[in-house]
This record gives structure tokens, sequence and C-alpha cells, in this order.
């Protein structure tokens, strides 16, 4: 039976005229640097189907995010990767060959579609079959930087951009269209990635460290960070995870989750009103949180073990100092409070509703 899932070709733009003008040793040295930065990051639900000379070929089958949002932050964070990668290299030279002095003419741009597949095991090897799988190839050969100006960019058809309801992620898009053989005309959503990686430089970083902390809580999951992310972070399965009556977004940006994006949860009489602080896709998110009649902030670590996850809370002291029997009190509500997440995200792998594994 067919599958239905995203099909992501990330390519490095230049690559032919890097290679043409350059010495080989060196260009050889430089774009396996980018690609390993590139596999290094591509972890579940991503899986690598195969190379396309300067291109990576992935896919995910749909059922593996629940969060449209984590799949736009999954591409975001591969540029940033490659992107710095590139920053730390340049940096780093001193080489004044061919190779070294033009490697800043290198950038990455990524196709992605969305639709059927059936996979095909060949000996140890598995090849995706499907016209679908076809259409990202295409993709490639297009005339965006020449109609939109934007030299680093994600593409996604019209199928994929509707499948991950990228319009209600308040992200620019331009329009697009390109004519394929076989394929006729091929509406699109061009993304720019490089505003992606200038906000990126530009964000100012808040993180409650496990020394400075006055509470902690840490528990081993064996889910990948993804998974575990994404049940933090949507206020539906928050709510399950900590037994909150409801969770809900109360700020008034629109779109995805981001800093400033505020939130209100409940438990009983006991009210929490959240703000994010800082916000770095699947390894950590900060929170000012009102509480208790209180005022502090804290961090959710995410930190990848093998075969798992590692969960970490760590929560400042009060801006009102109260003393130490309130920090017990706290303290043990926060170690109730949270030990139930391992079991609600079992039960959902168990019955289907999450997928932990490709």
């Amino acid at each position: 039976m067919a599958n239905k899932g995203f099909f992501i070709l990330t390519d490095i733009s230049g690559y032919t005229e890097f290679l043409t003008d350059s010495e080989l040793e060196h260009a050889h040295e430089i774009l396996q640097s980018l690609f390993d930065a590139q596999l290094k990051h591509i972890n579940f639900p991503l899986k690598v189907s195969g190379f396309r000379g300067d291109a990576i070929f992935m896919y995910t089958p749909e059922v593996c995010f629940i969060n449209p949002q984590s799949f736009l932050e999954t591409l975001e964070n591969l540029y940033i990767v490659f992107s710095d990668t590139l920053r730390q290299m340049q940096f780093n030279t001193t080489c004044q060959c061919n190779a070294c002095k033009n490697m800043g003419k290198l950038d990455l741009k990524m196709c992605i579609h969305y639709g059927e597949y059936l996979v095909q095991k060949l000996g140890d090897r598995e090849e995706l079959l499907g016209a679908d799988v076809i259409v990202p190839h295409r993709m490639l050969k297009n005339h965006v930087i020449e109609q939109t100006g934007v030299k680093a960019y994600a593409i996604f058809s019209e199928a994929a951009a509707q499948a991950l309801r990228l319009s209600e992620l308040s992200q620019p898009l331009i329009s697009h269209t390109e004519s394929y053989e076989h394929l006729g005309e091929v509406k699109m959503q061009v993304f720019d990635l490089g505003q992606v990686w200038k906000l990126a430089q530009e964000k100012t970083r808040y993180f409650v460290s496990k020394e400075e902390a006055w509470i902690t809580f840490e528990i081993d999951l064996p889910f990948p960070p993804l998974l575990v992310w994404e049940y933090l972070t949507t206020p539906d399965l928050e709510a399950g995870c900590f037994n909150f009556d409801y969770a809900e977004r109360t700020d008034t940006l629109g779109g995805r989750v981001r800093e400033d994006a505020g939130f209100h949860c409940a438990h009983g009489e006991i009210h929490f009103h959240n703000k994010v602080l800082d916000w770095k896709p699947f390894e950590y998110y900060s929170m000012s949180q009102q509480a208790f009649g209180l005022n502090y902030r804290q961090t959710r670590q995410l930190i990848p073990i093998d075969n798992g996850t590692r969960f970490a809370l760590y929560l400042t002291k009060p801006d009102e100092n109260p003393p130490d029997e309130v920090r017990e009190q706290m303290q043990a509500a926060v170690n109730q409070g949270f030990a139930g997440i391992k079991s609600y995200i079992e039960q959902d792998v168990a019955s289907g509703k999450a997928i932990a594994t490709v």
C-alpha cells in the first residue's frame, strides 16, 4: 500500500562553478565538510534516501510530524547548520587558494514536495518509487533567483504548502510557478532562508543552567528529541502530559510559536501564565512564568542520549525571594507534575497516535 509523506532535496548552490574554478583537493574538503554538517543533523524523522551529486534526498512519512511548525523548523535548522559551518570555515582559513577564497559563493537551496510513495528494498538498500518522488528533483530546475531575487530558499510545491498549512505560520512567502515536461504547471511557495540565518544571528539567548537553578527536574525518555519537543510545545499534548485541565495560547502574534508567545495553563485552582523568552527548536526553550503568586524563569532542555532523550527542567529562584519551604513545595509539585510524561507518550506510541521510529 502506498504511503504519504514529504520529500526534501537539499542542494548546494554554486557547486559546479566552485569545482570548476577551484583546486580539487581543497574544494573537496570544503564540500565534504558542508555535506557532513548536514548529515550530522539529519535525524528522526528525516531519513536519507540517497545522494544526487551535490544534493541530499530525504523523506519522512507525514504521520511523523504532529505539528507543521516542527517540519519547517527542522529545515531551518539544517540551513543554519550549513551557514554556520561555512562561516566558521571562512573565518578560520588563512589559505589563499581559489577554493578557500571562493567558498563564500556557496549556498543551500531546498525543494519540498508532498505525495505518495512506495519503498522498494534492493538488498540492504531502500529506494522510493512513485511519480511524486520525481517532483522535487524537477523543482531544482527553476527561475526562482531570477524572478524573486531570493538566493537561498526553500521552495514548497503547492501540495506540500497545503499539507503543512504553511501560510498559517506567518512566514513571508512568495508565490511562484514553473512548467515542466510531463508534469505541466507546478505552483510553489518560496521561503527565504537567508532571512532565517539573519534572524538566527540576531537572537538574544536566555538559558537557565543546572548550576544556577533553584529547582531542577530530569528524566530520561526512550523517544527522539523531536517527538518529545512536540509534546512539550503543542498545547493540547502538553496538557495531557502534565495533567493540566487545559493549555492555550494567549498572545496575539499569530502563526508559529516564537519569542514573546504567551500561554495559559491550569490545573485545578493553580494557574500558570507563561511567556517565551528564547526558542531554539529541538534543543531548549526558556520562559518567564507566573504561578503560586510568584514570578520566575525556566528552561526546558532536550539532551540526546543513547536510545532517547534526557528532558531537563531548570527553574530560577522567584523574584519574590521565598523561603526554603516554598522551594521544597514547588520541587515536589514539579516532580509530581512532570513524572507522567513518559507514560503519556508511551501510550500514544503504542496506539499509533505518535511515531517514535521511521
